[in-house]
């Protein structure tokens, strides 16, 4: 549960870094006034309008500061087919509508300030929330489920607004503004209902003239530059993968704690601890817990001395009982010795005369002599 939790999280924080990041490029994008002009030039817009060509830029100028709440109207005054006009915006829908389109950007340009440090709190605690050994998988694949997210829905768009570009734009529109969504539903969703909406202008509006023949190279170069800035947060994910642990340097949010160790010491094994159950089995009970815990603090089992036998401690070595002498130093002999010991001197006695009759024996000889 927490791995899923963790990953929803690097999901939605991919999700909002990506909006951030393609709201400030498209900001970006619309502020490059000279590109702007240069695709009035290329397509030849101003002879369509009637407008020449640097007040097309000027007015569009106009219109993109009012959207970013540079100005405080859409005033503009501009020729139009050789005539001064001081209202170059002169409907009540265009001007209408522009204040929408305010509001509306306003709105995403907060949303988008926010955006980079509130993806950021989410990722650090979507990392947090990962179990240790699954960070770097999970992570990754978060961000590629956000990317793939915001990049199908962008693919979407682009392929539905290719195949029919009215029925896009009009739901485009119901989504972006939900406001004219019930009042046309309210209206009894006719023509007559939709044509009264604030953004649908008439066809002799100057806004839609001098911005619709621009609109789909500005769109398209947007969506590039969106794509790439997919790519690039894709990049990092296949980073934080599989290229993150750098040859002799462990990574930061690595799978498994190096931890240094003597060469001479054994590998640890996973698994479960042979020794230490063999020795648990041949331990009594009393002493199990003793041995669990000095297995759980790493410290080495304690070795047991064999017990002495019982006859040893009845003799105090160093201070023997008064009615006992004490013990030899020599080594006892063993009882088979002392047998044949004890046995030696009957087959002596029989085969040599006694001392006595050796001393009777040499006075008789002496007295011989003496005769």
């Amino acid at each position: 549960m927490r791995n899923t939790f963790g990953k929803l999280c690097v999901i939605i924080a991919t999700l909002v870094l990506l909006f951030s990041a393609a709201f400030f490029t498209v900001a970006l994008i619309l502020r490059d006034n000279d590109a702007i002009e240069q695709k009035y030039k290329e397509l030849d817009v101003s002879s369509q309008v009637g407008i020449d060509t640097p007040d097309l830029s000027r007015a569009t100028t106009a219109l993109l500061d009012y959207m970013r709440g540079d100005r405080v109207n859409i005033k503009v005054e501009a020729k139009v087919n050789g005539g001064d006009v001081q209202d170059l915006f002169h409907y009540e829908k265009e001007i209408v509508h522009m204040a929408e389109v305010q509001t509306l950007w306003l709105g995403l340009e907060a949303f988008a300030k926010f955006g980079a440090p509130t993806a950021a709190a989410l990722l650090l605690f979507g990392f947090l929330l990962i179990e240790r050994g699954k960070k770097r998988a999970i992570l990754s694949s978060g961000m590629f489920w956000g990317c793939g997210v915001f990049g199908g829905v962008l693919a979407f768009m682009g392929v539905w607004a290719i195949l029919d570009f009215s029925s896009f734009w009009t739901v485009f529109h119901f989504i972006i503004f939900p406001k004219s969504l019930f009042r046309y539903l309210s209206a009894g969703a006719t023509v007559q209902a939709m044509n009264e909406l604030n953004w649908v202008l008439p066809a002799d509006s100057i806004m839609v003239n001098m911005l619709m023949p621009v609109f789909p190279s500005i769109v398209l170069r947007c969506a590039i530059a969106v794509i790439i800035e997919i790519v690039v947060i894709g990049i990092v994910a296949v980073f934080v993968r599989f290229a993150w642990r750098k040859e002799g340097k462990p990574s930061p949010i690595a799978d498994i704690v190096v931890i240094e160790r003597d060469e001479t010491e054994p590998i640890p094994i996973k698994g479960p601890d042979l020794v230490l159950s063999h020795i648990l089995q041949n331990a009594p009970v009393s002493k199990r817990e003793d041995i669990l815990r000095r297995a759980r603090n790493g410290e080495p089992p304690v070795e047991e001395t064999p017990s002495t036998p019982v006859r040893e401690h009845l003799v105090d070595p160093i201070y023997p009982k008064a009615e006992e002498a004490p013990a030899d130093p020599q080594e006892p002999e063993a009882p088979a010795q002392q047998e044949d010991s004890d046995r030696e001197p009957s087959v002596k006695e029989e085969a040599e005369p006694s001392s006595s009759e050796e001393a009777s024996g040499s006075d008789a000889a002496e007295e011989t002599h003496e005769l």
